[in-house]
């Protein structure tokens, strides 16, 4: 049994720095608002070298556990599973890269440094709801993930479901004449979800020799 596995480790430390610094910013940041205001904005404010530090944080965190899963799983369908969760983090640290445009500027065309965000953010959303769903259904088949298989089913579940309310509240943009509907809220939703199925799998991991 691994009881010290790096890579698990790496994925932990990886999240903990991720759900610090997104919590230093909403107490830095109290003027971005929870429920309608991109987290990217953050980077234009206090203490707005924390919002990538928390990307490349949870990216780099992600591409480990991919690496881990690579090591110890297999199949066809395993694979696409862990190469959308390696897709995933590779698209953070482009995110963090490029920052997003200043809040207000949704009716303004975008900057390239502001596109790139834009789409290396919704890659990512779509790369972690797929991998969520079909690494859940192919580790459930493996008895080593059993401890695990009911809460890494259910945040996958909840992981899709909050990618769902993602999806609508950006297609609102096209109904309104402001930012999405409810972007704030709906985003950090699918951050909390997605966080949360990347740690459980990362305890799954562990018991792998």
């Amino acid at each position: 049994m691994i009881k010290n596995n790096p890579l698990v480790s790496a994925t932990r430390i990886g999240l903990t720095l991720f759900a610090v610094s997104i919590l230093l910013l909403h107490v830095l940041q109290p003027d971005i608002t929870f429920l309608y205001d991109a987290m990217s904005y953050y980077v234009f404010g206090s203490g707005g070298w924390l919002l990538p530090a928390s990307l490349v944080s949870l990216g780099l965190g992600s591409l480990t556990l991919s690496l881990g899963l690579a090591r110890r799983v297999r199949g066809t369908r395993a694979i696409a599973g862990i190469s959308c969760l390696a897709l995933w983090g590779v698209c953070l640290l482009v995110s963090a890269v490029f920052p997003t445009d200043p809040k207000g500027s949704w009716d303004q065309p975008p900057s390239t440094s502001g596109m790139i965000h834009f789409m290396a953010a919704n890659l990512a959303f779509v790369s972690l709801t797929i991998a969520a769903l079909i690494l859940a259904r192919e580790l459930s088949k493996d008895s080593r993930w059993m401890p695990v298989k009911r809460g890494m089913v259910w945040m996958a579940v909840l992981t899709a479901a909050s990618f769902l309310l993602l999806m609508l509240s950006i297609v609102s943009i096209f109904a309104s004449s402001g930012a999405p509907l409810y972007f704030g809220l709906t985003e950090r939703l699918f951050f909390l979800m997605g966080a949360g199925w990347i740690g459980i799998v990362s305890v799954g991991l562990i018991p792998y020799n």
